[in-house]
């Protein structure tokens, strides 16, 4: 479901929607495992940029867009949590069926062993790998020191390295 929201910038809008709308799917998709949870997370960060009574200043929008996605998926992932552990309330999620390519089970392996890692960990590593941020622009895009980011980021490829050493 698309949504269209007047905007004083609506050109500026657009512009950003076509050169990032496909990067941002990516982080969101990883973050997920959903693609259509994914598309819904991209769509709700656009819609919330756009809803600012303020823009965000021209140059930041891509870091309120990480960030959007970023807190859209955790909360994402709090709700599927409650979820699992009430199992009569809610049917459970199925992961799809396995088409049994090595490609995809080592991929699903790396995903599932970015998404244990905690929060900022996580978060970091993921705006790294699959976005290519730059310490800077993670920082910018988690609220934190470009120092914070690299403790982080290091502590992820630590805990990484034994949980996916067989696949080297």
């Amino acid at each position: 479901m698309l949504v269209s929201v007047p905007t004083t910038d609506g050109a500026h809008l657009e512009t950003l929607f076509r050169a990032h709308a496909t990067a941002m799917l990516r982080l969101a998709t990883v973050l997920t495992g959903d693609r259509s949870a994914a598309e819904e997370l991209v769509q709700d960060a656009f819609v919330a940029l756009v809803r600012q009574p303020h823009l965000p200043q021209t140059g930041t929008e891509l870091a309120y867009l990480r960030r959007t996605i970023l807190n859209l998926s955790n909360s994402r992932h709090r709700h599927m949590a409650v979820v699992r552990s009430h199992p009569q309330l809610a049917p459970g999620v199925h992961p799809a069926a396995e088409d049994g390519a090595e490609r995809r089970h080592v991929q699903a392996r790396v995903v599932e062993a970015v998404r244990s890692l905690p929060g900022r960990q996580r978060d970091c590593m993921v705006l790294r790998c699959y976005t290519e941020a730059s310490d800077r622009e993670i920082a910018d895009a988690l609220g934190i020191s470009v120092g914070s980011v690299k403790t982080h980021l290091h502590r992820a490829r630590a805990t990484l390295a034994p949980l996916l050493e067989d696949l080297r």
